[in-house]
């Protein structure tokens, strides 16, 4: 969970759970997740994550739970245009207490594109989760050449929710590699069970010999359409190329036919076939009709340049969240703002 602040000066900020799981909740910063915290600092512009821990009590029936994660400037704070004013933000978390544990899931596929000496080999695993609780498992991938082992690899970061199907992508490095044929052996484990074995041959090509190609789908926006607020921009690229491609979202932002500011989202590795969401996050001073022109840019080359348009309003106004997951709550005093980004999901108990 992260904690957002678009002001222009710092601010102290007590958390605090209440609801009927409240109890439950623990809550740590992200790079301290030994020392719980009730209040923290969070500078100008900037961003504090958080991680919430949930312990469960022994005795607790099997039923949907609800917490609220509150967020709210001191008391004492002052500032201008508000003093005395709390300004306050809130995020629900559902618990799905379970009675027992299961672990279970399926690899679906596996896939390994060719590739080029210099650009990583990637290979895809399709996970399905069949169980009740949020698992990783651990794909490991040796690499042969005329079969001895020359290289190897793994994963085992991926996180899978219940009833969820996920991409699980495992790079190895062909930096100084012959061209050639390599053979691939793929394991796939869950809580130290084979789930999936495989090995299939992939080719190794000269630099810039496979062909780099891909779409992006029209943009979405997501959040309040407020000065001072981030606005989440995201479409989703398509990989029709036939190597594995990292992409990026850029785009320019015009202010009646005047360019305002460029921005670029963060890189994301796209298999062959695959399509993966691409974001960044705006922020705009001033309220009225903005133009986004927008294209994913990969390998050196770019999809075609497509354009929306936003309708922003005065920060603190009455507007509405478009399509938003991100969950920003009303604020009392239009001096500032705090704003929770939140997931969702559902929480498992163990046991």
């Amino acid at each position: 969970m992260t904690i957002f602040n678009p002001a222009d000066q710092g601010v102290n900020i007590n958390v605090r759970t209440e609801g009927a799981a409240g109890d439950w909740i623990a809550l740590y910063r992200l790079d301290n997740r030994q020392t719980e915290i009730s209040e923290l600092f969070i500078p100008a512009r900037e961003n504090v994550q958080l991680l919430f821990k949930v312990i469960v009590p022994e005795d607790t029936p099997t039923e949907m739970y609800q917490a609220r994660i509150v967020a709210e400037t001191q008391s004492e704070e002052a500032m201008a245009g508000g003093v005395g004013t709390v300004l306050r933000a809130r995020s629900v978390v559902t618990i799905h207490v379970i009675g027992r544990e299961i672990v279970s899931g399926k690899v679906e596929g596996i896939s390994v594109a060719n590739t080029e000496t210099g650009v990583p080999l990637v290979i895809d695993v399709q996970f399905r989760n069949t169980g009740n609780v949020i698992v990783s498992p651990e794909i490991h991938s040796t690499i042969k050449k005329d079969g001895e082992v020359i290289g190897e690899a793994r994963s085992s970061e991926k996180r899978v929710t219940p009833e969820t199907i996920e991409s699980i992508l495992v790079e190895w490095s062909t930096e100084g590699l012959e061209p050639g044929t390599y053979t691939a052996n793929v394991v796939g484990m869950l809580r130290g069970e084979q789930i999936a074995s495989q090995e299939m041959d992939f080719e190794v090509f000269p630099y810039g010999q496979l062909s780099r190609e891909g779409t992006l789908s029209d943009l979405q926006y997501e959040g309040m359409m407020q000065t001072g607020v981030p606005i989440k921009l995201n479409g989703i690229f398509t990989n029709t190329g036939k190597i594995a491609t990292r992409a990026v979202l850029n785009a320019e932002i015009y202010q009646n036919g005047n360019f305002i500011n460029a921005i670029s989202g963060d890189t994301v590795l796209v298999p062959v076939g695959g399509r993966s969401e691409l974001f960044s996050y705006l922020t705009v001073a001033e309220p009225g009709e903005y133009q986004i022109k927008y294209w994913a840019l990969y390998e050196g080359q770019r999809t075609e340049m497509k354009d929306v348009s936003l309708t922003v309003s005065e920060g603190g106004s009455s507007a509405e969240p478009q399509a938003s997951p991100l969950s920003p709550v009303s604020v009392i005093g239009a001096a500032m703002m705090l704003i929770i980004f939140a997931t969702g999901g559902r929480l498992k108990r163990r046991g």
